[in-house]
């Protein structure tokens, strides 16, 4: 009997061997060539001088082709940068701009090793190393290569900074990432206004018409008011997309099966999803447009916003109206298909200020200011959304000036038009 522990340990040790062989013999490597992958057909390019960057983010699909690696499954996304210097200057790529939380090569390369596959696992290591983009761009060369990045779905915010003598020459590019399908993707732009509709405002036009705006968001037959209306923002996609997904906001799956089904069980397990769905809300006769979330590590808790294209624009540019809320937890309701429902933090100005927080701390912001939209609703008397949540506020807009030219919050211009009440 006391032979037994010793017999089943050699099995075990046995079994292990084997295993080994059998991974060893079967391991193999076989990355597709970049130029046969497709990412390389839809770069973005951006000039500064005798500096240009070309930046493409991966898709889960040429992901797996060029590195013979499941990485999205490990949450790593590669991300190809060419830099082209044409100065007679040295310049050092800065990675940590793109992504604070990168990987390195052989940190990749190790999670990609095949088990008892020593060979092919020096193999990986020396792949990884190659495909990096390496700190050094000589004068008059071209340098490009990966940075393995932690996953985003939907878009991804590409910040490439380059430091050369005594200066720091930085590109940002806002990628769609292809293979999620997001709520924007449903956008029906025959909803959307027509340019024979659109009316152009100047400074106080704009102001008179969003205090004219109606109070909240509704259901489908306008009915029913919900969230309250409280943001504007002004600026082009260029400006809005990159201000958004820069501070940290990320897109929304669309309402279908695979996602509502992740969401619940995300929901009984306590697990987080960036990117779960956002119930449709109305303005001008349609749906969101647009939702944009920033998640905390579950599923109950989030920041989350719905914007519209509105039938206006400001000295050209155009204006998106807009509801943000924070979802604080979730409880049963019978007012949702669903039976269940986010219910918000009932003080929505402060998700209001958080916002404008954000587009500060992103130097996306030129101006901003309040227009008083008429519609208070105090603690003692709140009003209620939809699913019967209570809120309070104090009836203001805020209107935000998107740039994309880099402003700190002390440069940031506030319009004196209607001032919140102090608390």
């Amino acid at each position: 009997m006391r032979t037994m522990p010793r017999i089943n340990g050699l099995v075990r040790v046995l079994l292990g061997l084997l295993i080994l062989a059998i991974g060893s013999s079967c391991a193999s490597f076989k990355p597709v060539p970049i130029e046969d992958v497709g990412f390389l057909e839809r770069t973005e390019s951006k000039t500064k001088g005798d500096l240009t960057v070309t930046v493409s983010v991966l898709s889960q699909e040429e992901t797996k082709l060029a590195f013979d690696s499941k990485l999205y499954k490990k949450k790593i996304q590669p991300v190809w940068v060419q830099v082209e210097n044409k100065s007679r200057d040295h310049f050092w790529f800065l990675p940590r701009d793109l992504d604070a939380d990168y990987y390195s090569a052989f940190e990749v390369g190790w999670k990609s090793h095949r088990l008892g596959a020593k060979s092919v696992n020096s193999d990986i290591d020396r792949f990884f190393d190659s495909q990096q983009m390496f700190f050094s761009v000589p004068p008059e060369s071209v340098s490009s290569g990966f940075v393995f990045t932690n996953r985003n779905r939907g878009a991804k915010w590409v910040s490439v900074a380059l430091l050369g003598e005594g200066r720091v020459e930085t590109f940002g590019f806002l990628v769609e990432v292809p293979g999620f399908k997001a709520d924007y993707h449903q956008i029906d732009p025959d909803q959307l206004p027509s340019a024979e509709e659109i009316v152009d405002l100047d400074a106080e036009g704009l102001r008179r018409w969003v205090a004219d705006l109606q109070c909240c968001v509704t259901n489908a037959k306008a009915t029913v008011n919900g969230d309250p209306l409280n943001i504007v923002v002004v600026g082009t996609d260029l400006q809005a997309g990159p201000a958004l997904i820069r501070a940290g906001w990320t897109p929304t799956a669309s309402m279908r099966g695979s996602s509502v089904i992740k969401t619940g069980v995300a929901g009984l397990f306590g697990f987080g999803y960036r990117y779960a769905p956002i119930s449709p809300l109305y303005l001008f006769g349609r749906p969101q447009d647009i939702a944009l979330q920033k998640a905390r590590s579950n599923v109950h808790e989030r920041n989350h916003l719905r914007l519209w294209l509105a039938p206006v624009t400001f000295e050209g540019e155009p204006v998106r109206v807009g509801q943000i809320s924070r979802d604080i937890g979730t409880r049963l309701t019978t007012k949702s298909s669903t039976f269940t429902t986010h219910k918000i933090d009932p003080d929505v100005d402060e998700t209001r200020a958080y916002l404008t927080q954000d587009l500060m701390v992103s130097q996306a912001l030129r101006a901003w200011g309040h227009v008083d939209g008429g519609s208070p609703a105090a603690f003692e008397e709140p009003a209620k959304n939809l699913t019967g949540d209570p809120y309070f506020t104090d009836g203001m807009l805020a209107v935000y000036f998107l740039t994309d030219v880099p402003t700190s919050a002390a440069d940031v211009e506030y319009l004196y038009w209607d001032v919140p009440p102090a608390r």
